[in-house]
């Protein structure tokens, strides 16, 4: 099954703090080795942690897992559904 409704749907499972899998995934804003932003289906997902590495990223079924010490995951929207860049984030 790989449709546009399966790309929709969002979770993330979690294990032991050293794996993580995202579904839902629209888009990678950035990725270092202490975490990613990305863009999903449930919002804008942010990934904290240290020696994180991206294990799978397939961009067609919106899947990305992540390896590494998974420290905080957190989202955050904009009020006016717009991206905000690096500044716009600094600033707010």
């Amino acid at each position: 099954m790989n449709s546009v409704a399966d790309k929709q749907i969002h979770a993330i499972n979690i294990s032991m703090r050293k794996q993580m899998s995202i579904s839902g995934v629209k888009e990678v804003e950035s990725f270092d080795e202490f975490g990613a932003v990305l863009q999903t289906y449930g919002g804008e997902l942010t990934i904290e942690g240290k020696d994180i590495k991206i294990g799978t990223l397939d961009g067609e079924r919106g899947i990305v897992e992540l390896e590494g010490r998974i420290d905080a995951v957190f989202y955050s929207d904009t009020e006016d559904g717009k991206r905000r860049g690096f500044f716009g984030k600094l600033s707010k």
